[in-house]
């Protein structure tokens, strides 16, 4: 008879169900203190195991979802979505699926990674985490938009810039007819500013319609209309640089305005050389709109192409000037052209960036902003919380000819009234702190002048409606008023690698929860799974195997003589040889059911579901010789010249009142008696 051994398991090595419940609570609650929207399923069916509050509130989801499935709950779709990654995952657990999704109920467009991962209770789970990139693809579209728009404005430009007197009505229909296309309208026309004794006059000069194709009509005095009978408003608002725009039904005009058969105007004023020199008018005659502020500001360049080789033609005395002023209008239309590519390469490299390669991306984002707007730095600042006030910190820098820094240790984090008074309130009122140093407030000034700054744009940061920081572009060079087309796309550029920055920080603290959750069930010396995990997965395995009236086979592997040989190798040769043990372990067994675990020390487990005596014995004798074809030398064995193993194998029919003290007791009796009958041996016992 073997001698009695006390194999009870110590209390603080026995994992309660309340610890598991426990451990379950504290993922849930880093979970939910994540932004991404995050889904936790059964890879095989679907079914959801858990749903953070994040895409809760998203779809207006009460309750936890639990137990339903995630496409019909979160898509209302009768199967799998379309791009579901669970059985490409299932046939390589290791992958991580990255992918952009639209949502079929909203038509959000998220930015999702999925994998698989080990969920606490022993299961395997489908973890796919997605952030919301609907806004940064619509303001990539609205770039794109608007450099379509202005190629078709470059394109206007050329053909008016390439009249002469001999062709000027073709080339001006045709140039007409584009800037009509650009506006969607079905009328244009061009009118004149003309003082009469009883006031001030407009007079239309120049006619395009839809109805008659490309023609336009260049006659004097097509049609006079006095401000002050029929367009009373106009006279001041045009004056002043604002634009009429809008529905006519909603203004006091309307009766005269309707007369002409209009249904929405455009009129947008034209001034040579400061003076009010009239308005080009835009009609479309069957839809109401009004139009944006970035269409008002194209069309107001197409408005003043327009009018200016009118007045080249009128007078050909001025037409060196006129051409210089378009010249340099395509100057600017270039520049403009410029940043937008610019923004468009920037929103390319910062969607395909990897959390690796991030910080390098970011930079070379910045530099390529920096360079196409012809700026010397590049500044991300933060704000934080500090006793309840909002400070701000330096956390990367673009500077020209010098190699790119983040958190910088010289910029400590500072009140904005201390160092930038009345920035704050500014970025608060959404607005932009732009101009030349010199004009500023004495204490801004010299705070940015010490820094060599001599011009400066500042663009506040909103995330979900809160001010996250800004980024500032410093010019060291020279003095210059950023203009409102590169404030715009600057701004873009700087909401596009803010919200690439907040998703990196995202996905990284996914990848930390991820090997926070293999610390769990991962012993860090091996790499294979540790005690809780035998714990957890014995009482799955038991309540399973009982359902199906299975058997099981378990086997206890002790290294003959370990503490000698770490006496005489060290604990650092011991480390190697545990490494080299577990790796034999994993390749002997092979099914996907069966599972290896550090036990402790130099004790190891291996689980053998649905294996009966003669498969256990065939695994443990594969064992022992993978082990001793190993040959790893121990002199200090009294068994043998090289490392071997004592293994201890049960078998027995599960049954749903066993738990897995009864297997371990048994398999370590079995091991004790090989121990006893000289090691390096297996011994086999049923339950």
């Amino acid at each position: 008879m073997p001698k009695e051994r006390n194999t009870k398991l110590p209390k603080k090595h026995q994992t309660s169900r309340r610890e598991e419940a426990d451990q379950l609570k504290l993922l849930k609650d880093i979970l939910n203190e994540m932004e991404a929207l995050i889904t936790v399923c059964t890879p095989e069916d679907g079914k959801i195991l858990f749903l953070n509050d994040s895409i809760r509130r998203n779809f207006g989801i009460e309750g936890d979802g639990v137990g339903q499935v995630c496409y019909q709950l979160l898509q209302g779709l009768d199967q799998p979505c379309e791009h579901c990654p669970y059985l490409e995952l299932m046939k390589d657990p290791d992958k991580t699926i990255i992918w952009n999704h639209k949502e079929a109920i909203k038509g959000s467009v998220f930015h999702k990674t999925a994998r698989l991962v080990d969920w606490p209770g022993g299961k395997k789970a489908h973890l796919e985490y997605a952030i919301d990139i609907t806004e940064l693809i619509e303001t990539q579209n609205m770039l794109e938009e608007k450099e379509k728009r202005l190629g078709i404005l470059n394109s206007a430009a050329i053909i008016l810039l390439s009249q002469s007197a001999e062709n000027f009505k073709a080339m001006m229909s045709a140039g007409v007819a584009l800037i009509a296309g650009i506006a969607d309208v079905d009328r244009m026309s061009v009118s004149r500013n003309v003082e009469r004794p009883d006031g001030l006059y407009a007079s239309q000069i120049y006619r395009w319609s839809k109805e008659a194709g490309t023609s336009i009509t260049p006659l004097q005095e097509l049609q006079i209309n006095s401000y002050g009978r029929h367009i009373p408003r106009w006279k001041d608002i045009l004056r002043s640089g604002q634009c009429i725009n809008g529905p006519v039904s909603l203004m006091p005009e309307a009766e005269s305005l309707k007369a002409f058969g209009c249904v929405t105007v455009l009129a947008i004023p034209i001034f040579n050389k400061g003076m009010f020199w009239g308005f080009v008018l835009y009609e479309n005659l069957t839809e109401e709109r009004t139009y944006t502020e970035g269409e008002v500001n194209i069309l107001r360049t197409a408005s003043f192409m327009l009018v200016n080789a009118v007045i080249r033609n009128e007078e050909a005395s001025k037409i060196r000037e006129a051409d210089m002023q378009l010249k340099q209008m395509m100057q600017e239309t270039e520049y403009q052209n410029r940043l937008l590519r610019a923004v468009n390469h920037v929103s390319t490299i910062l969607l395909q960036s990897g959390t690796d390669s991030f910080t390098a991306d970011l930079h070379h984002a910045m530099g390529i902003m920096a360079e196409s707007a012809g700026i010397d730095r590049v500044f991300f600042w933060e704000n934080y919380l500090k006793e309840d006030q909002v400070y701000c910190k330096q956390i990367f820098e673009w500077p020209v000819n010098a190699e790119p820094r983040q958190d910088i240790e010289k910029s400590q984090g500072f009140l904005y009234s201390d160092i930038l008074p009345g920035w704050e309130r500014e970025f608060l009122r959404g607005h932009c702190i732009n101009g030349i140093v010199r004009d500023m407030d004495d204490s801004v000034s010299g705070y940015l002048a010490r820094q060599g700054i001599v011009s400066i744009l500042v663009v506040p940061i909103y995330l979900q409606e809160q001010l996250k920081g800004f980024v500032a572009f410093d010019d060291c060079r020279k003095e210059r008023v950023f203009s409102d087309n590169e404030v715009g796309i600057l701004r873009s550029a700087s909401e596009l690698m803010a919200s690439a920055l907040m998703r990196n920080r995202l996905e990284k603290n996914v990848l930390k929860l991820e090997v926070e959750v293999d610390k769990i069930f991962y012993d860090p010396l091996t790499g294979i799974y540790n005690r809780r995990f035998f714990d957890e997965t014995m009482q799955r395995l038991i309540r399973s195997l009982s359902r199906s009236g299975g058997i099981i086979s378990m086997m206890m592997i002790d290294i003959d003589y370990f503490k000698n040989y770490n006496d005489a190798y060290g604990h650092i040769e011991g480390d190697n040889c545990l490494k080299t043990i577990s790796k034999v372990l994993q390749e002997s067994a092979v099914r996907a059911d069966d599972f290896i675990a550090r036990y402790g020390g130099e004790e190891f487990v291996v689980v053998l579901p649905n294996t009966d005596e003669v498969g256990s014995r065939i695994i443990a004798e594969k064992i022992m010789e993978n082990i001793r074809s190993c040959k790893i030398p121990h002199d200090k064995s009294k068994v043998s010249d090289f490392v071997t193993v004592s293994i201890g194998v049960m078998t027995g029919k599960v049954e749903h009142t066993h738990n897995s003290d009864i297997y371990i007791q048994l398999a370590d009796e079995m091991l004790y008696e090989s121990k006893q009958g000289g090691r390096n041996r297996c011994t086999f016992a049923s339950l």
